[in-house]
């Protein structure tokens, strides 16, 4: 009796052949991820990248890239944790800190150069760089400066103002034929259309060349437009009479009217009341010897709601 029991222990503790096989399946997919985890890899990958401080007075041969193929050597896990980080965040790169040849003529991208870590996260050896070289020749022809504008349609949210934007760079150089060059005193990036703004905005434009002909010591610009919500003010202003040296005297009833604005926070001093000018002209003085008053100076930045009085008395002392 004893004897049967212990065989059938033996049995049900036995695992059958269908988990046997599914444990060894297991055992070896543990090892080879191990294996694969430790093993070392060359691998490619794409890095977004952008360049700053363009060698002035030279031409690219070939158009500067935006991403670069980048051949990395990593084990196994170091290679799956820098994968995870992929998009890659863009890439900076310096012309100052690459190395020049040739009168600086031909610059050598190099692992030394760029910062591959602060995409990747994690140190690796970079095997290859493709392209690993950029190659420029001088500028032609007569070159000026020129000022920067961006083709702009801005609407904010209601009870949201902007200030001026920011376009960086102002101005930029121009290289060419003396007879196109001549013609251009500005250039222009592609156009922003922005509508229902509600916060501060940031983005970079390209340029666009005035013809194929025409070199560019920029390809870009940044502009930056600061928004806030509005704030509603409202001041007391005197009247300056325009060209009263004409007369003996003139008296204007009353002295001073209320200006009522708008201005986004912080970009105005409610204080600071000497940015405004208000002016009449005797000169249109009507029937009612009155005359219409008007803002010959505001400041930057601020919408003008209303103006009471519109009209004030004048009385001339000729």
């Amino acid at each position: 009796m004893n004897n049967s029991n212990t065989t059938y222990s033996e049995k049900k503790l036995k695992p059958g052949k269908a988990t046997a096989f599914f444990i060894c399946i297991g055992i070896a997919s543990t090892l080879w991820i191990l294996q694969a985890l430790n093993t070392v890899y060359t691998y490619t990958v794409t890095v977004p990248v952008a360049f700053k401080n363009l060698p002035q007075n030279k031409k690219p041969l070939t158009q500067i890239p935006n991403q670069l193929s980048v051949d990395i050597k990593a084990s196994g896990l170091k290679l799956f944790l820098v994968l995870a980080n992929q998009p890659f965040k863009p890439v900076e790169i310096d012309f100052n800190a690459l190395k020049a040849v040739n009168k600086q003529q031909t610059y050598i991208l190099s692992s030394n150069a760029i910062n591959f870590k602060s995409s990747f996260k994690f140190e690796t050896q970079i095997k290859h760089i493709t392209p690993d070289t950029l190659y420029f020749s001088e500028k032609n022809g007569y070159q000026k400066k020129i000022p920067v504008k961006v083709p702009l349609y801005l609407k904010c949210l209601q009870g949201y103002g902007s200030r001026q934007p920011i376009i960086t760079p102002e101005f930029i150089t121009i290289w060419g034929d003396t007879t196109e060059i001549n013609k251009i005193d500005t250039i222009y990036s592609q156009p922003l259309n922005l509508v229902n703004l509600n916060k501060s905005y940031t983005s970079e434009l390209v340029i666009i060349k005035p013809s194929a002909t025409i070199s560019t010591s920029d390809m870009e610009v940044e502009i930056y437009i600061e928004v806030d919500r509005l704030i509603e003010h409202t001041i007391t202003l005197p009247i300056s009479a325009l060209n009263s040296q004409s007369f003996k005297q003139v008296n204007v009833f009353p002295a001073k009217v209320n200006v009522k604005f708008t201005s986004i926070q912080n970009a105005f001093s409610i204080a600071d009341t000497t940015l405004f000018k208000v002016s009449v002209d005797p000169s249109k003085i009507n029937s009612n010897n009155k005359c219409p008053v008007f803002l010959n100076e505001v400041p930057k930045n601020v919408n003008i709601l209303s103006i009471d009085p519109k009209e004030v008395e004048i009385l001339i002392i000729k």
